[in-house]
């Protein structure tokens, strides 16, 4: 049953790239919003997929959340869920091209659940630390560890979200503002992000060099999970910072298929991770606090 659906889940993916990568730049007589932007008409069939693919992950992480009554995630379900509704929302975007209600919904609804996906990571660090291994394994003490990461990610939020209302506020044939204050967002988002992945890799490196061995470990999985997710996210990061770092036109802009390989799959790999692996059987599985060996 579940080779089944790893296969459906693929041959949707396949639809998807497939309809994306027939969107590349196109001519048009009079430049629309959305055509001045992307230079292509967005695909409604993948818009659909994706969205689909996105909606059923938030389904699942819904049910996982409720199962395990882990309230503290409800950023990531919350977030996925957000982000179904920007992927479907490139639909009525390319049924009206010059809408920007439509077009300033799609753009936040995709550019801000990332920073939950994030915040999720950073609370499931805080929580492996405390409640498995010991304290000193961290550079920073895991509960500042949130509150420094989550108000970095607030602050950058609230950067893209102002630099992506401004892509919308003024005219299409100038210049826009918006894109380098959307880019000082994400830069900053990704350097965040970069330096909590060195926190993590410092705390794997400081739990080996102890003696101890993952594998025997019942919390051991959870830095695995960790670590791939977030090089997930940071493929997503480095993409956007490129794509909007080259300015409009540029060929990562102009071809669809981009958005869907290197942002929408990132990050709908990320969540699926904690569906396949729910941390929170990982978390409890350490009754007493570890020893050093």
């Amino acid at each position: 049953m579940q080779s089944a659906n790893i296969l459906i889940i693929i041959a949707c993916l396949i639809d998807v790239l497939r309809a994306a990568s027939g969107n590349s730049t196109i001519g048009i007589e009079q430049p629309t919003l959305v055509s001045a932007v992307f230079k292509y008409n967005p695909s409604k069939v993948a818009a659909a997929v994706a969205g689909g693919l996105y909606s059923i992950a938030s389904l699942c992480l819904f049910m996982r959340l409720f199962m395990n009554k882990a309230w503290w995630g409800l950023c990531l379900p919350i977030a996925s869920t957000f982000m179904s509704v920007g992927v479907f929302m490139r639909i009525p975007m390319a049924m009206n091209p010059n809408s920007h209600p439509i077009f300033m919904v799609q753009q936040l609804f995709t550019l801000l659940p990332p920073a939950a996906y994030l915040a999720f990571n950073y609370i499931l660090y805080g929580r492996f630390i405390v409640n498995c291994v010991d304290r000193h394994y961290s550079w920073i003490k895991p509960e500042r560890v949130v509150r420094y990461f989550v108000i970095s990610d607030i602050t950058t939020f609230f950067i893209q979200g102002v630099g992506g209302g401004m892509e919308v506020s003024t005219k299409v044939t100038v210049e826009k503002p918006g894109a380098n204050v959307l880019l000082t967002g994400l830069v900053i988002q990704t350097l965040s992000f970069a330096f909590f992945m060195v926190l993590v890799a410092h705390a794997w490196y400081a739990i080996l060099r102890d003696g101890f061995l993952l594998r025997q470990e019942p919390w051991g999985l959870i830095l695995w999970i960790l670590m791939f997710s977030s090089t997930a996210y940071m493929i997503r990061c480095i993409y956007r910072v490129i794509e909007i770092a080259e300015g409009g036109g540029n060929y990562l802009v102009t071809h669809e298929i981009y958005f869907y390989l290197l942002d929408s799959l990132p990050l709908l790999i990320g969540i699926c991770t904690y569906i396949a692996c729910w941390p929170t059987k990982y978390l409890e599985a350490s009754a007493k606090p570890v020893t050093h060996k």
